[in-house]
């Protein structure tokens, strides 16, 4: 629970929003206590507890079902909301309480309940299901809501085809401004009307936009072809989402119109499809550069063994990696035996060097990921990683020759270790940012090159240079 504490505002150590906070935590906590009642509402308390529920945003109701019931209670729950909510309220569970409710609700009660989901969400939740099922639950759409889906899943999973909203009314470029006025007003309720109107041809063709105030301010006789403005940016339904994604912010865009190869308006991309993507390509990004296979559903709708086989592959070969470092100590056992130091401070030097790497990476890769740093920019994002490198590595020397010297007072001990440390240092925010640098043009995620990865990389060469510096310095 998060306390903030406002001192103009209020005098207890609750801002209003977390007040409001933990009055749902309560209400929730309340309607789990009573439970049963709230579903068959047989008393004045589940009565009560239910109209509260049901006065929820969807996305809370969500986060309860989620978070605090099992299955079964979801289901029986589930079934007593009022129809408008539940369909809200399923939109916003998490992939695998929506799974369970497909499957176990009625088929009378999902052909239904599916009419009313935007053909987004029926995409991301049927790509989840199996043949059979998708099958199933196909059959029980509408005819041009099935067509629609079907030809979204034919889309890569990572393009833009399949997060575009395809139910955006457009308005063809001979109508006049009385015509669009009430074509709006005719159709407006059942498809989405967006602030920027997208204008075709008669052969659906994209030509370009009006905004909705051009509709108001202009006589009604004038075409609407007279007042298209060009698009700034148009998205082929094939592209990257990702990519996407950083045009439209780029150019602070609030929709981008999507078409297929010969220009044909197929959809729009919209403000909250892309907070929704940049949320799930940060997180995709924290969970590689964790060395873990990024996932779909919250943690506690994971199943315990597919948790445990997301990571083991990672510190697997991990550990099998690290063992070279093993060897190369092996390799100069006399001088481990006669020169202790090397033992004392072999950990700080590696320690400090993969944490210094990471540094590095993280800028790196989150420039890659914003756009900041790009393959032109590449080489002087090296030179002045490299610039960097020399300064740091200079501060943290001069603090290991001190600690160093006091430890023993032995100078050339100082002098082995610090200049260790400067080659462990350098060589270690060198590939911080190489390797991001490398992966991105070879057309992989710059994210896999964070740690773990490069911590264990830089234990193996850490322990290397380590040992060729004592070997020459003492040796």
């Amino acid at each position: 629970m998060i306390i903030i504490y406002n001192s103009k505002k209020s005098n207890t150590p609750y801002s209003e929003g977390a007040k409001i906070v933990l009055k749902l935590k309560k209400v929730f906590f309340q309607i789990e206590k009573n439970l049963n009642a709230v579903i068959k509402g047989n008393t004045a308390l589940g009565k009560d507890l239910f109209k509260l529920l049901i006065s929820q945003h969807p996305a809370d109701i969500a986060l309860f079902f989620d978070s605090t019931l099992v299955e079964k209670k979801i289901l029986k729950l589930f079934n007593v909301l009022p129809k408008d909510l539940s369909v809200k309220v399923f939109e916003e569970l998490s992939v695998s309480s929506r799974a369970y409710l497909l499957v176990h609700l009625e088929s009378r009660v999902v052909s239904e309940f599916l009419k009313h989901i935007s053909t987004e969400h029926l995409t991301d939740i049927f790509d989840d299901l199996s043949d059979e099922e998708l099958k199933k639950y196909l059959k029980l759409l509408q005819r041009k809501q099935r067509s629609r889906i079907i030809s979204r899943l034919n889309f890569r999973q990572d393009s833009v085809g399949r997060i575009m909203n395809s139910d955006v009314l457009t308005l063809i470029q001979d109508f006049t401004v009385k015509k669009s006025l009430s074509i709006l007003q005719r159709l407006g309720e059942k498809q989405e009307v967006l602030r920027v109107i997208y204008i075709t041809d008669n052969e659906q063709r994209l030509v370009g936009h009006i905004k909705l105030g051009d509709l108001v301010l202009n006589k009604p006789d004038i075409i609407l072809k007279n007042l298209v403005r060009k698009n700034i940016l148009v998205l082929n339904v094939n592209q990257d989402q990702e990519d996407a994604v950083n045009q439209i912010r780029h150019y602070a865009l609030f929709t981008a119109p999507v078409v297929d190869d010969k220009g044909h308006f197929l959809g729009v991309i919209m403000a909250d499809d892309v907070f929704e993507i940049l949320e799930e390509e940060a997180s995709e990004d924290v969970y590689k550069m964790s060395g873990v296979s990024p996932v779909e559903d919250e943690y506690l709708q994971t199943s315990i063994w597919t948790v445990i086989w997301q990571r083991t592959p990672w510190l697997v070969g991990l550990l099998l990696l690290q063992s070279l470092s093993g060897y190369i100590l092996a390799g100069n056992q006399a001088i481990v035996d006669k020169y202790f130091i090397i033992t004392i401070f072999l950990t700080m030097l590696i320690g400090t060097g993969g944490n210094a790497g990471n540094q590095s990476s993280a800028v790196i890769i989150r420039g890659l990921a914003t756009g900041h740093i790009s393959r032109k920019s590449g080489f002087r994002v090296l030179l002045r990683e490299i610039s960097v490198s020399v300064f740091v590595s200079l501060i943290l020397v001069s603090v290991a020759f001190v600690r160093v010297y006091l430890f023993n007072y032995d100078l050339l001990s100082a002098f082995t270790v610090s200049i260790a440390l400067f080659l462990i240092i350098m060589t270690s925010m060198f590939l911080g940012a190489l390797l991001p640098l490398l992966l991105e043009r070879l057309n992989l995620d710059p994210a896999h090159s964070a740690a773990p990865f490069l911590a264990t990389l830089m234990d193996i060469l850490g322990v290397a240079i380590y040992c060729f510096v004592v070997t020459k310095m003492l040796g």
